[in-house]
């Protein structure tokens, strides 16, 4: 019998408040669940089986699936009820979302825009982590220019054939399938002849290189793709309409995934703050004051899109909040105790590094910081 049928309330999705307090009694009857999830594992490979046990477990006893239609496997409820589940286990310790961040990025556009047989066949294992998924935007010859993107998509009488490079493909490594966009129309067409498409990375043709990154993990990847067959019932939205769909998923890139991204920074500060042999009360004041700005940002954003309607530019608002918070939480880690990210025989030290050398290129992913300002300026402000 599931935990959620002890509680006087047995249905979550009439209060988050509910559905929180009834996690955080799950959570404290089955603490063995975090056990591999909450503790510091530099390796990430292992990392990414922890996660996958935890969600698993989450899913067994539907915590997982609220916040997803019920169409496609969920239990109904509305992106604040998966913000407050991950609110919980940050305050579990758990450091982060690991390769789930794609349910926070991808999964929203596959629900609104994907085939809905496919995507209700597919989120429950994704939710249950027997499936991952990853995102095919960038190449190298097209990054913060994405509408300049070169994989081809052509049509033909078995399905669409791919070819093309996929570059600093998050989670590739260790996913089943990628969200890709290629271009179906010319190359003129820029932005208006693209198409989105759900890839079997197993599929003939398809190779994925693991790229190991300065902090020693391996979260990104080089896939290519090499005369791939794609079904044509795999578009996500429109033929030549992807950058739609890619809007979607940037406006939660950049928006509501601060809200997901920024919590375990909370719980840093936390667990640094008792060790910090020479604090710096102004640096740290500054720290929070960041998270607060990302706090009340992503808080906006989650409340926009649990009303239906997309952030659209003010994505890019939390997106900047976030970049400055990450940054300056862990320069206060570092500068207050170096020994908290820079001991070379402790593991938590190790994971701490890990995040501090990330946080060095937060300003790049999901769109430039100058991008971001760009935007800010002339679509939010009407600056010339």
């Amino acid at each position: 019998m599931s935990y959620l049928g002890l509680v006087e309330s047995p249905d979550p999705l009439h209060d988050i408040g509910a559905y929180s307090n009834a996690l955080e009694g799950w959570l404290g009857s089955n603490a063995d669940v975090l056990t591999l999830a909450a503790a510091a594992i530099p390796e990430y490979a292992t990392r990414v089986d922890a996660m996958r046990q935890l969600m698993a477990a989450l899913h067994a006893d539907g915590w997982s699936r609220y916040g997803w239609p019920e169409a496609v496997g969920g239990l109904g409820g509305t992106i604040l009820h998966r913000a407050a589940m991950w609110e919980v286990l940050s305050r579990r310790n758990v450091p982060g979302m690991a390769l789930f961040e794609h349910l926070e990025i991808l999964a929203p556009a596959l629900v609104a825009l994907g085939p809905t047989d496919f995507v209700a066949d597919a989120l429950p294992r994704f939710l249950a982590g027997e499936e991952l998924w990853s995102q095919g935007f960038s190449e190298p010859d097209a990054g913060s220019d994405l509408a300049s993107l070169r994989t081809t998509a052509r049509l033909t009488d078995d399905g669409y054939v791919l070819n093309g490079r996929k570059i600093w493909t998050s989670w590739a490594r260790y996913a089943t399938w990628c969200l890709v966009l290629a271009r179906s129309g010319t190359t003129e067409s820029r932005h208006r002849g693209l198409t989105a498409f759900i890839v079997d990375l197993r599929a003939p043709g398809v190779e994925v290189r693991a790229i190991e990154q300065a902090n020693g993990t391996d979260e990104l990847a080089e896939v290519t793709f090499d005369d791939v067959l794609v079904p044509v019932d795999r578009v996500v939205g429109d033929v030549d309409g992807g950058w739609k769909v890619a809007m979607h998923i940037l406006s939660h890139e950049r928006g509501t995934f601060a809200w997901f991204r920024h919590l375990p920074l909370y719980q840093l500060l936390v667990d640094c703050s008792p060790d910090a042999r020479s604090a710096d009360d102004v640096a740290l004041g500054n720290a929070l004051l960041d998270l607060a700005a990302v706090t009340a940002a992503s808080r906006a954003g989650l409340e926009v899109h649990a009303s239906g309607i997309p952030m659209g530019p003010l994505a890019a608002v939390p997106k900047v909040l976030l970049c400055a918070a990450e940054q300056s939480v862990n320069d206060w880690v570092l500068a207050t105790d170096p020994d908290l990210i820079l001991d070379p025989f402790d593991e938590i030290a190790a994971v701490r590094r890990q995040e501090y050398l990330f946080s060095r290129i937060v300003t790049v992913y999901g769109g430039s910081q100058q991008m971001q300002l760009d935007t800010i300026a002339k679509q939010i402000l009407s600056m010339s």
